[in-house]
């Protein structure tokens, strides 16, 4: 038996190299595939591992904090802080410290904003003051903010400048000495509360100037009083938060983000002035954080021919007065947030009232983008009573379309007491500085940057020229970041209901706690576990909303703005929105993927060479019915068939690991030595397995059937109505060889279809967020090499199919040529051979591909099913222009020999 299968080794060569060529790119093939996936899987959890850990592995949230938009997208909101204000004692603070396994556990307890106020001095003209005559000038200022598309007017204000002297009276009234001994007021004092703190009233200021004497000393800003000057005043809402100086600094570095004063002392907090005030200390970041400029136009009006008072009631002709422009100054919130910071380095600035801001509401449009709902606030939220004059007034911005909910809380602390908390400033802090951690798994979750929000369209991006950053808004899309920090001990002074009003959290002021876990070294089962049972414990223990971020990673989330006042465009903006358990996706994703890979290497190779092998098997069947004529018995020729294929596997396993090593460096592959020779044993395990069906018919051999194969029964015949109806009744002759065709395109069009699905339309597991960005990126070449090799031995099988069919079928070709069929016809049924087995492979492969990428994305978009008709349109024409080559055979048929042989 072995003699007899090694002189069919030896003088069947030509079938035996077929069969050897076959079994040789199937191993080849296993070995560069096996490693393409190992490469692929070992660069994904490198990667994966490489920025694994955020700032903080778990964030704790007042209980129902916890959006239904966060628990359906299984994410974070990033400018969530900024609608948090309280809810999370002290006491359950305390708790989570002590939970075995917390590292650090470092709270922010959000107080509110406090507007600090500064004043830009516009100096006029040198000019002005040489001209004669009295003069009256009128300047009005825009605030302009989100990349120039918001501009927000204010009610213009009025200077008057005159040759006389002028001085106040014991009201505070300005007045203007008349020749004669008389007076005139000029600049009475406001009187009456404004109908609004965004009026007129409110919101303009009068100058009166003595070329004489300047402003009489009324107010002077650090300038020369007798160089006459318009202010702009800037009114910034600057948010106050409290820390846990020990663990912030454990936690991102806080401390090391100072650039002058000191750290926070850490039960630095409810202190008492010399007048018995109470204060506190603060750290004030170095820069505000808010992208908008003021444009000031001051124009001069008339002369007026004698004195004018400047108010309200008073100037209503002027407003309309047509003046001619003489300056025009521009003041950025950088210039003006200088000047903020100087009077909390000196005698201190107090907080007569704070005012907090809820979280955006979303709804999704008919096309289901999440589109940010605007709210009306009313004005009794700016205590119009307070709002007297421009420099007392809240910014204009605020009549802008806003986002979020606005709450005050007023300062009503008796005299016992002591009156407003007082911040004295004891450092300055780089928000730049603070630990950003790694950018793919950033949890843009911390006080001290402000979230950001890119623009998601040509038209948005055209609108804003680059990020929408915070505005004087404070019911704005986009949150200021805190800009005043505090500590916990500070508390009491400010969310005491004996010092404000409103609903406070003095019991329960914490609004977050982020929490390390101590232990963690990367995305292992063990570290993965340490960190779920802390939040178990954080969860039962204090009955707060736990969210597990580490392995988190920022995905980028479209939200609509629909078009606001004072010129706001409908915008759509990016936003890195934290998907949680990123990590553990991608690396379940990945092997499952290294699996699939695997199993539809093995799939592919057992069908090319079983395919091969039966075509050799029935290629001799003439010989093996005469050794069973002879009396070989079934197990023998069984043997004799197996080991023959067993032999052939040996070889191209041999013959593969030698070739897998140079094309596996050649593409950039992990293929050790030892992975290589596993191609010989798989090889021939593969050719063992591939070869049992055809060895098993090998064994069943009819001596009769195998001399001369009957013909088919009468009652069996039809006649096909053209080419496509004739080559798919060839393809019906040979089911098995045709299946075997059909699910080795398949696999590969299946294949091809998740990478491609993953590619184009994929949105949350495998990409969608930065880090699933990075490792699809990273990968995505070996994938392609992969599929590309898969896909290849699956066309190779159908053209295998197809030149087998014209071999068994030379004689029945060749009476159809003498019938007067010319060349280019047989050669279109061929070719519409593969094309049916391409068809039927392709669309299997693809439904199977969608299903497989829905099973990853846990969805089915219009896209992944545009994707999986592009990948079976492709197998169709791949199948149809590998069929060519078999067809070019139909010019070698020796037509005259083969109908003399029947």
């Amino acid at each position: 038996m072995g003699r007899l299968a090694w002189s069919q080794l030896r003088f069947r060569a030509a079938r035996t190299v077929a069969l050897l060529a076959g079994m040789l790119l199937a191993a080849t093939a296993f070995t560069v595939l096996t490693a393409a996936s190992r490469t692929s899987q070992l660069r994904t959890v490198g990667t994966v591992s490489a920025h694994f850990e955020p700032a903080y592995d778990i964030l704790v949230r007042p209980r129902g904090a916890r959006t239904k938009l966060e628990t359906s997208t299984g994410t974070v909101q990033p400018n969530f802080l900024s609608g948090i204000y309280g809810g999370i004692s002290l006491a359950q603070y305390r708790t989570i410290e002590r939970i075995p396994g917390v590292q650090v556990a470092a709270p922010i307890a959000m107080v509110g904003y406090t507007l600090m106020r500064a004043g830009i001095v516009v100096p006029l003209p040198a000019a002005a003051a040489a001209r004669p005559g009295r003069q009256l000038y009128r300047y009005a200022t825009t605030w302009v903010s989100a990349g120039r598309t918001i501009r927000v007017p204010q009610p213009s204000s009025y200077l008057y400048l005159t040759p006389d002297r002028i001085g106040l009276d014991s009201s505070g009234d300005t007045y203007e000495d008349l020749p004669g001994g008389s007076r005139a007021t000029v600049c009475p004092q406001p009187t009456g509360v404004p109908a609004s703190p965004f009026s007129a009233a409110a919101q303009s200021e009068d100058w009166c100037w003595s070329k004489i004497d300047g402003n009489a000393g009324a107010f002077t800003l650090q300038h020369p009083p007798d160089e006459p000057y318009a202010i702009v005043n800037w009114s910034f809402p600057m948010l106050i938060a409290a820390i846990d100086p020990a663990a912030e600094a454990k936690l991102d570095g806080f401390n090391r983000a100072l650039t002058s004063g000191r750290y926070l002392g850490q039960d630095a907090g409810d202190g008492r002035a010399a007048n018995g005030q109470p204060t506190f200390p603060v750290l004030a970041a170095a820069s505000s954080g808010i992208g908008e400029y003021a444009l000031t136009q001051v124009q001069r009006l008339p002369a007026p021919p004698g004195p004018v008072t400047l108010s309200p009631a008073t100037m209503t002709g002027e407003t309309a007065a047509t003046g001619q422009t003489v300056l025009t100054v521009r003041t950025s919130a950088a210039q003006a947030y200088r000047q903020v910071l100087t009077p909390l380095a000196g005698d201190g600035q107090g907080v007569g009232v704070y005012v907090t801001a809820g979280p955006v509401g979303y709804r999704r449009d008919g096309a289901g983008l999440l589109t940010a709902v605007p709210v009306s606030n009313p004005v009794s939220v700016w205590q119009p009573g307070q709002a007297t004059t421009a420099l007392l007034a809240p910014p204009v911005d605020e009549t802008a379309t806003q986002y979020r909910p606005l709450a005050a809380h007023q300062q009503i602390g008796s005299q016992e007491s002591g009156g407003e908390p007082e911040m004295q400033l004891v450092g300055v802090f780089d928000p730049a500085r603070v630990r950003g951690f790694d950018p793919l798994s950033r949890v843009p979750l911390g006080p001290f940057q402000p979230v950001t929000a890119a623009p998601a369209d040509a038209a948005s991006r055209a609108a804003l020229g680059g990020d929408l950053l915070p505005s004087l808004n404070l019911g704005g899309y986009v949150g200021q970041p805190a800009q005043l920090i505090t500590t916990l001990a500070a508390l009491p002074v400010l969310e005491s209901s004996q010092q404000f009003s409103g609903n406070l959290h003095a019991a329960d002021p914490i609004s977050v706690i982020r929490v390390r876990v101590a232990g963690v070294t990367g995305p292992n089962p063990v570290s993965l576990e340490r960190i779920r049972e802390v939040a178990q414990q954080i969860a039962v223990g204090t009955g707060l909303d736990v969210d597990i971020v580490a392995g988190s990673s920022p995905e980028p989330v479209t939200v609509a703005l629909p078009p606001g006042r004072f010129g706001q465009p409908g915008l759509e903006l990016t936003q890195g929105w934290v998907k949680k358990g990123v990590a553990v996706a991608i690396l379940t994703a990945v092997d499952k993927k290294s699996v699939l890979l695997f199993a539809l290497i093995l799939v592919v190779c057992v069908l090319f060479v079983a395919n091969s092998a039966t075509a050799a098997v029935r290629g001799r069947r003439r010989e093996l019915g005469v050794l069973a004529s002879l009396g070989w018995t079934r197990p023998r020729l069984f043997a004799a068939v197996l080991g023959e294929l067993a032999a052939i596997g040996l070889a191209a396993g041999v013959l593969g690991a030698v070739a897998a090593l140079p094309l596996s460096d050649a593409f950039g592959l992990h293929a050790s030595p030892g992975r290589a020779a596993l191609a010989v044993p798989v090889a021939v395990v593969v050719a063992v397995v591939a070869g049992l069906v055809p060895a098993w018919l090998a064994g069943r051999a009819d001596p009769v059937a195998s001399v001369r194969p009957p013909v088919l029964a009468v009652r069996r015949g039809r006649q096909p109505g053209g080419i496509t109806a004739l080559a798919v009744v060839n393809s019906v002759r040979a089911p098995g060889r045709t299946l075997i065709g059909v699910i080795s395109l398949a696999v590969g069009v299946a294949d091809l279809t998740v990478l491609a699905a993953v590619t184009a339309a994929f949105r949350g597991v495998v990409v969608g967020s930065l880090l699933g960005d990075a490792v699809a990126v990273q990968v995505r070449g070996v994938d392609y090499v992969a599929v590309a090799a898969t896909v290849t031995l699956g066309v190779l099988a159908v053209a295998d199919v197809v030149f087998l069919n014209i071999r068994e079928r030379a004689a029945e070709l060749a009476t159809i040529r003498s019938f007067g069929w010319r060349e280019s016809a047989l050669a279109r049924l061929v070719v519409t051979e593969g094309a049916v087995i391409g068809v039927a492979g392709s669309l299997a492969g693809a439904a199977l591909g969608l299903a497989g990428a829905a099973e990853f994305a846990g969805q089915l978009p219009p896209r992944l099913i545009l994707t999986a008709a592009a990948a079976a349109a492709a197998g169709v024409l791949v199948t149809a222009g590998a069929a060519l080559l078999p067809a070019r055979l139909l010019r070698h048929l020796p037509v005259s020999y083969l109908l003399a042989e029947e």
